[in-house]
């Protein structure tokens, strides 16, 4: 890819980042949140995945084009996997939710805890998370090694 783009990338993700933070400072002030006219949770997400896009962003364009011997390209996968941790939590808070509000809320009840109950499923995802990016770079780790020794035996 042309290092053109690289520099937009750059500066867009940079740019990204900026408008998250800014973002992230003003969600404690009662009049933005009342020009947004939108629930608290839903802005919430869009700067998370504001900020994600940044991140992701950022990493592809300072990731050396190519990849140094035995390195990878460790700071995009870094992204990737933050966006995946990310989804996976908010798939596990939607999910438990919706289980609690199913079995233990079936009338509707305004004060039911259900969301807590998600939000414990999105605690939960996070080391399982942790877990699979281990077992990830594990066997990339081995693929690489089997890899440098071929390479070196000459085959």
């Amino acid at each position: 890819m042309p290092a053109g783009w690289r520099a937009v990338r750059l500066w867009l993700g940079v740019a990204f980042a900026v408008l998250c933070g800014w973002l992230a400072w003003h969600v404690g002030n009662e009049l933005f949140r009342f020009i947004w006219m939108g629930d608290e949770g839903e802005f919430l997400l869009f700067v998370v995945v504001l900020g994600l896009l940044a991140a992701v962003l950022i990493a592809t364009a300072i990731q050396p084009s190519p990849p140094s011997e035995g390195s990878g390209r460790w700071l995009v996968r870094a992204a990737v996997y933050l966006c995946g941790c990310a989804a996976l939590m908010l798939v596990a808070l939607w999910a438990g939710t919706a289980y609690y509000d199913a079995t233990d809320c079936p009338t509707g009840d305004a004060d039911c805890l259900s969301l807590l109950g998600g939000m414990v499923w999105a605690v939960i995802s996070v080391p399982v998370s942790v877990v699979v990016i281990v077992v990830i770079e594990l066997v990339l780790r081995r693929r690489r090694k089997v890899a440098q020794t071929s390479a070196d035996l000459g085959g």
